[in-house]
């Protein structure tokens, strides 16, 4: 499991948002190791992303209920069948 982005197998991190259809993502991952470190957790880099969310959720906490809405962020590429595009 990648949990760092110097580990980010792709050469994009492509973002999407499951309450905001049209928030959509696609950053260089190079651009995005210079900003953050190859350090930072993939939590930091949504968190990062979505900083003018209008549903915004404390990262690495648990959600609030179902009625009210938070931030849905995600990482399009980690759990599909895509190869790797990138060396790490």
């Amino acid at each position: 499991m990648i949990l760092r982005l110097g580990d980010f197998p792709y050469r994009r991190v492509r973002v999407a948002c499951l309450w905001c259809p049209r928030r959509r993502g696609d950053y260089c991952t190079e651009r995005m190791i210079a900003r953050l470190g190859p350090n930072a957790s993939l939590d930091a880099v949504l968190l990062a992303v979505t900083v003018t969310c209008r549903w915004p959720k404390a990262w690495g906490k648990r959600g609030p209920n179902q009625y009210v809405p938070w931030c849905r962020a995600y990482l399009v590429d980690l759990g599909t069948d895509r190869p790797p595009d990138r060396q790490s």
